[in-house]
């Protein structure tokens, strides 16, 4: 876990991304098109993540962001396939009892966790390479 220092040093970055949240909420309620609704599901997941990226690859977000402050189309990518791997990741299935199914993928599971684990490249390997070169 992490020491006191290091949750200390750490605040910074947690502040600023609560920052984020609350212009992203502000806004939300301002929108005339929506009626000030706010998705309460969509905002805990990209602060929890965004969180988490800042807090391991020193940044928050990915792409271009919505006008109103909002996740873009990379950002709910990226989400959406860390939700679909922790969902998937250890379900349970037919070839669990029946190891020579594992081929046929009668569910569907492996293509899904292939996907999302390819999004999750796509996205995390040019941000490690460029933690590699420097």
């Amino acid at each position: 876990m992490l020491s006191h220092e290091r949750h200390r040093w750490l605040h910074e970055k947690r502040v600023e991304e609560a920052d984020n949240l609350m212009r992203y909420i502000l806004n939300q309620c301002k929108n005339g098109d929506k009626g000030g609704l706010v998705d309460l599901r969509l905002v805990a997941q990209h602060y929890s993540s965004n969180v988490m990226k800042k807090l391991i690859f020193y940044q928050g977000y990915l792409g271009e962001g919505k006008a109103d402050g909002g996740p873009g189309f990379e950002e709910e990518e990226y989400i959406d396939a860390i939700l679909a791997l922790a969902i998937h990741l250890y379900s349970f299935c037919i070839y669990d009892y029946w190891p020579f199914l594992r081929g046929l993928d009668l569910e569907g599971h492996e293509k899904i966790v292939e996907d999302a684990t390819s999004v999750l490249e796509k996205y995390n390997n040019p941000v490690i390479e460029d933690r590699i070169q420097q």
